[in-house]
């Protein structure tokens, strides 16, 4: 198990237009106020992230029937056939969890309280760009460790996410001690603080590499979203 805490994040300006409904692809231009605004709230969270990180590297005993994978101290996975496929070849899992903290929600909440409605929107969408970049760098760390093992890995899969259910966070969460970086699970399986992310990749010598882009859109199966590049 790894703690990861030290890492500087890079929030790019164009996703968190993204995330409040602007891109280059749409008709919709933000204007010089929102654009302001927007600027105002990245520099404003940077000082609200107190980022955390823990992953681990957990054996696989078996691949079972109906999807089920077996783990050491005799915990099971279930997931959907597209990422057991994707998964073939892996003797570990690569299961970890990271959160930016509280403290962004809390000025997020605080902020539509006072009516501030679009400095938090775009609050809010730089909380999102945060845990996601910090997500991916934790990812390349734990991927790069195994790769000085000689593993190959594969995609990172969430649930929620590939028609993989979402009441899988409990296996996450029992197989990682997630309360160790501040983050525990509701009785419907919502992370808090909610500016969380949970993934599992493959690791294994045998494993089918496919091509890792790292882009939540790319991976993500819901078509209708108005947060799609």
């Amino acid at each position: 198990m790894k703690i990861i805490k030290d890492i500087k994040l890079n929030i790019d300006r164009e996703e968190v237009l993204r995330y409040q409904g602007y891109s280059k692809k749409r008709v919709k231009k933000p204007n010089q106020n929102i654009l302001r605004i927007t600027e105002e709230e990245i520099n404003r969270g940077y000082s609200l992230f107190k980022i955390r990180g823990v992953y681990s590297l957990i054996k696989i005993i078996s691949f079972a029937s109906k999807g089920k994978i077996n783990l050491e101290n005799e915990l099971v996975f279930r997931f959907s056939k597209s990422i057991i496929d994707q998964l073939k070849g892996a003797s570990y899992l690569l299961v970890g969890v990271v959160t930016i903290g509280d403290f962004l929600e809390k000025k997020v909440s605080k902020l539509f309280s006072q009516g501030e409605y679009p400095w938090a929107l775009a609050l809010d969408a730089v909380g999102t760009v945060a845990v996601e970049d910090f997500s991916r760098r934790v990812r390349k760390l734990a991927r790069q460790e195994v790769k000085e093992q000689d593993f190959k890995t594969s995609k990172h899969f969430s649930p929620g996410y590939n028609g993989w259910e979402v009441s899988q966070q409990e296996i996450i969460f029992k197989s990682i001690p997630a309360d160790n970086i501040g983050v525990r699970l509701t009785k419907g399986y919502m992370m808090l603080p909610q500016k969380s992310l949970s993934w599992v990749i493959g690791a294994g010598k045998e494993m089918i590499i496919f091509s890792e882009k790292d882009n939540n859109c790319g991976n993500c199966q819901f078509k209708y979203c108005n947060y799609k590049f």
